[in-house]
């Protein structure tokens, strides 16, 4: 038993360290420490611990076999992609860096799926902070966006740092929303987090967060859909074409409005007077402007169709220069579609996208396939995957935005351990006590 306990309690080291180096470079505190020394540091401490737990992976890693030969396959492509369309323009160390760092993340995404708690309480104590932050600022200062922006409140004093707080910040309430959600296991919990939930929706619409916000509403669209789909599958597939037809059409009218719109206030902060104002400025670094000469080039180069234009030559053709690697970033690595699924069209071609979303889509249908034997907290961060995936989509870029590999590689893990579980009935609950809030969490 004490074995057991003594297991459970280096995963969850593991879990910390590894959740700490993959948050490291967002977790705006992080910055006034020094973020570049937290994430080396907890780096080394959690693949330290992966190589001492690795016999437990390596078993987790054989029941999900079909995963890892996908996912090897696609990694090849882009070497392959690179190294014959892209080397002579974009050096090596981008290579270097998407296969090191991504690579990285998986296997620190697919350790922590054996201690699941640990990650949500982390993400709930970094929304603590962030809560404190700005209660403490609102009191001594007043409003955050006086001036139609977020103001300074970690006391940067550059604005080329604090100019995009809104992101960071909204992308740590998105994802604590979602944990405080994985972690409530009884009426009062619900009732507490249905207060919770529109007083974090207001405010993430107050800062102009559109991509959490977004990515939050599609989590729990999620999350009621898959419970939805244990009790009735034609009832949730009409629910979700009734949804994608309302979003739609409301995008549509939305965006007639917008053009329309003379009466935009031009330095209002909320989300839907920022779109406004994006929608109708007609200069080259909004994201309408970006996506647009994305599409534009893609169909109008059929040629390309198929295997792109090569991985990292996005920026390139914008004019920007070769990306690098997140030891040395360049100019052309601040430029990409902000859609990580269009890069992949745009510079590896069909081929590329198929293979990324075979990555991407395929843990979530394992899960869905599963949701009924999932914990609340499993589901939770199955949730997180989806909030991480959307948000890739608002403003992700392939090469950098390594927490989508780690909810990536999290999730797979979830279902490795459950497919453990289901072979072996009498000795792979593991799985289940471990991403269980209400049975480990007094452990923490």
């Amino acid at each position: 038993m004490s074995v057991e306990v003594d297991k459970q309690r280096l995963a969850g080291v593991t879990a910390a360290a590894a959740t700490i180096a993959a948050f490291a470079k967002l977790f705006l505190p992080f910055h006034l420490i020094g973020s570049t020394a937290i994430f080396a540091l907890a780096s080394a401490i959690a693949a330290t611990l992966v190589i001492i737990c690795r016999r437990p992976l390596y078993e987790m890693a054989g029941k999900v076999s079909d995963f890892l030969i996908g996912a090897g396959a696609f990694y090849v492509l882009v070497t392959v992609n690179f190294l014959l369309l892209s080397r002579p323009i974009v050096p090596a160390t981008h290579l270097i860096g998407i296969l090191a760092f991504h690579g990285l993340f998986l296997i620190f995404g697919f350790a922590t799926a054996r201690s699941l708690n640990v990650l949500l309480v982390i993400l709930l104590g970094a929304a603590a902070i962030y809560l404190i932050a700005i209660a403490r600022y609102a009191v001594m200062f007043g409003d955050l966006e006086k001036d139609g922006y977020l103001h300074d409140i970690f006391g940067f004093g550059e604005s080329a740092v604090f100019v995009t707080f809104h992101q960071n910040m909204g992308f740590m309430f998105g994802m604590a929303v979602i944990a405080l959600f994985g972690v409530v296991s009884n009426r009062i919990g619900a009732i507490f987090f249905l207060g919770v939930l529109p007083a974090a929706l207001l405010f993430l619409f107050y800062i102009s967060a559109r991509g959490a916000l977004v990515a939050v509403l599609c989590s729990l669209i999620f999350w009621l859909g898959a419970e939805l789909w244990l009790r009735s599958r034609k009832v949730t597939l009409a629910g979700i074409a009734v949804i994608a037809l309302a979003t739609a059409f409301a995008s549509g009218f939305f965006y007639r409005y917008a053009l329309d719109d003379k009466s935009v206030d031009a330095k209002a902060p909320d989300a839907i007077s920022r779109t406004i104002r994006e929608i109708q400025d007609p200069r080259p670094g909004f994201r309408l402007q970006i996506l647009a000469r994305a599409w534009y080039r893609i169909a109008s180069e059929p040629d390309k169709l198929l295997f792109g234009r090569g991985i990292g030559i996005y920026p390139v053709d914008e004019g920007f220069g070769a990306p690098d690697w997140l030891l040395r970033s360049t100019e052309g690595s601040k430029h990409y579609p902000h859609n990580v699924h269009l890069e992949m069209l745009y510079e590896t071609g069909v081929i590329g996208l198929l293979l990324f979303s075979f990555l991407t889509f395929t843990p979530i249908v394992w899960s869905v396939h599963r949701w009924s034997l999932l914990s609340r907290g499993e589901k939770a961060c199955v949730a997180l995957y989806v909030f991480t995936l959307v948000s890739s989509d608002f403003s992700g870029a392939f090469a950098y935005t390594y927490v989508l590999q780690f909810f990536l590689a999290l999730t797979v893990g979830i279902t490795a351990l459950r497919r453990i579980a289901e072979a072996n009935p009498s000795g792979g609950t593991m799985a289940a006590s471990n991403a269980d809030f209400s049975v480990v969490g007094a452990e923490i």
